[in-house]
């Protein structure tokens, strides 16, 4: 019985040990300096104490942060006979209908299409209740399946979605 406390003290001991060893590591992390850059988790950068504190943001060592302010839009003149475009930069109204008819056709038929594989999807998918395949003998690799054929039909839809709204584009 003796052995049990001498244990338990060496145990302390060592903790102690260990514990005023990770203290500097500790107080450094505590000090914020407004002078250094910071690296917050939602991958922003800042030099703001009240940020830095708030977001729980680390210190970057040897960086060379370039801070982007966005371009002011610039004022294009529209181009006219006088200025600019010369005759050859120009469709005339029938190349630009036979062009525009051309795009038409090619939308509707890829909207045809994405409508075809969509009918399919949703047959095979039955609801949510798909026939299980041979290979299927795990229930998760079922599921996978499953989702995957969610998402394969919500990706359709969306495509047929934006399809019409090109077709819209060029009117009736």
């Amino acid at each position: 019985m003796p052995r049990i406390p001498a244990l338990r003290r060496r145990l302390i001991q060592m903790l102690a040990c260990w514990g005023w060893a990770l203290v500097p590591l500790f107080a450094h992390a505590q000090e914020i300096d407004p002078n250094r850059v910071y690296r917050c988790p939602d991958n922003s950068y800042t030099n703001m104490l009240s940020v830095v504190k708030s977001k729980n943001c680390k210190p970057v060592d040897n960086a060379n942060v370039s801070v982007l302010s966005p371009a002011a839009p610039s004022a294009k003149k529209p181009a006219t006979a006088t200025h600019g475009a010369s005759g050859a930069d120009r469709v005339s109204a029938a190349t630009q209908k036979e062009r525009d008819a051309e795009a038409r056709r090619i939308l509707q038929a890829e909207l045809q299409s994405q409508q075809l594989k969509l009918e399919g999807l949703l047959k095979a998918y039955n609801n949510g209740q798909p026939q299980r395949l041979g290979n299927e003998k795990n229930y998760q690799t079922y599921l996978d399946r499953v989702a995957q054929m969610k998402n394969q039909i919500t990706l359709t839809e969306a495509n047929i979605q934006a399809l019409q709204r090109e077709l819209q584009r060029y009117g009736p």
